[in-house]
């Protein structure tokens, strides 16, 4: 039994077991090499927040005349329809397309058909009742003739002339007249054409002035007014001038667009009715500064604004409101002095970071050989 236990592998593990206790011991008691020494706080060092490059236009606000650019088409301020007011056939016909008439002009006449006729029977009944009256009168002045009489006689001479007056009017239909100054733009008529009242007999327009016409949208309406002056382009680079002279009050239901009406002189004719051209309304002066397209951003609440490098080198979000739209530029208000505008890295800045600005013209500027 007693050699069971004292087995050499069992007294081995046990010297094992007794060493590395007594390893472990002397780690446990043994005195610090730092015992009686101060502990350190240990520093912790701020890392450095690297500064942002980023690249600057200047701008400066300045006086800028915008401009409002309509699509539109010419017509004529005045225009009318010379209709026939009788029935007859055309007997004369004095007017051709193309031909400048004025107002009053006889253009075609009609054939008489008996009108003539009943003014001078409307006149003989007339110097009939005249000379009743005339003799009548005389009597009742001297007495051979009762007064009474007197009031009929006054009663039959009127009627007789009206009588004459209706006939004139009616005679007087047959001759058919320009009802404006102009020029002659359609005959739908021939000499010996049978017609009825109301039937066309030719289309006077008048070329001067001329109206360009077109539409603003609910934006831009508020910026255009009565007098404003405009500039109207024409498809063969012809270039005229005038005055806005009307703008509608009622939106078209389509469109939700006001017209617009614009007079110009025209009075050599040399521009026709239904050409289409395009308006440039001139609006009155305003402070704006001129951004790159690609400076505009939006704010967190989605407000438009650029991003600028104030004085200090920190960027700032700065709202704006574009006034007019340009190829490469656009013109904002809220630019009140001049200003860094941020035109490339303003989307990795934050407001009140610290940036160093490069001009676009330095940025653009190839590095000194080293």
């Amino acid at each position: 039994m007693a050699s069971a236990i004292f087995k050499p592998s069992r007294i081995i593990s046990v010297l094992i077991l007794l060493g590395a206790a007594g390893w472990i011991a002397s780690g446990v008691f043994a005195p610090s090499a730092h015992e009686g020494e101060t502990e350190a706080t240990p520093v912790t060092e701020t890392p450095m927040v690297p500064v942002q490059k980023v690249t600057v236009a200047a701008t400066t606000p300045e006086s800028h005349q915008r401009n409002i650019t309509l699509s539109c088409t010419t017509e004529a301020d005045n225009s009318s329809i010379a209709v026939a007011r009788a029935n007859g056939i055309i007997i004369e016909l004095n007017v051709d397309r193309g031909d400048l008439v004025s107002a009053g002009e006889t253009i075609a006449t009609l054939s008489d058909e008996g009108r003539e006729s009943a003014v001078l029977q409307a006149q003989a009944l007339l110097d009939q009742r005249i000379a009743e009256y005339d003799a009548i009168k005389s009597l009742i002045d001297k007495g051979q003739a009762p007064k009474n009489q007197l009031v009929a006689l006054e009663a039959a001479v009127a009627a007789a002339r009206a009588a004459v007056s209706t006939a004139e009017a009616e005679a007087d239909r047959a001759i058919i007249r320009s009802p404006i100054a102009g020029l002659i733009e359609t005959v739908p008529v021939q000499l010996g054409q049978a017609i009825q009242p109301g039937a066309e007999i030719a289309t006077i327009v008048d070329p001067d002035p001329m109206l360009a016409v077109g539409a603003v949208s609910e934006r831009e309406r508020g910026n255009i007014r009565v007098d404003q002056p405009v500039s109207v382009r024409f498809i063969d680079g012809t270039l005229k001038t005038g005055t806005v002279s009307y703008v509608g009050v009622s939106a078209d239901q389509a469109t939700r667009t006001y017209p617009v009406q614009a007079r110009m002189a025209n009075p050599d004719a040399t521009v026709g009715d239904g050409v289409t051209c395009e308006m440039v309304v001139e609006t009155a002066p305003i402070e704006a500064a001129a951004v790159p397209r690609s400076a505009l951003i939006f704010d967190d609440e989605g407000g438009l604004g650029i991003r600028v490098v104030d004085a200090e080198s920190r960027a700032q979000f700065l709202p704006v409101t574009i006034v007019d739209d340009g190829l490469d530029s656009v013109w904002v208000t809220g630019v009140s002095e001049p200003t860094r505008v941020i035109v490339v890295g303003q989307d990795f800045v934050r407001d009140g970071d610290q940036v160093e600005a490069v001009l676009v013209a330095d940025a653009t500027r190839p590095e000194p050989p080293a």
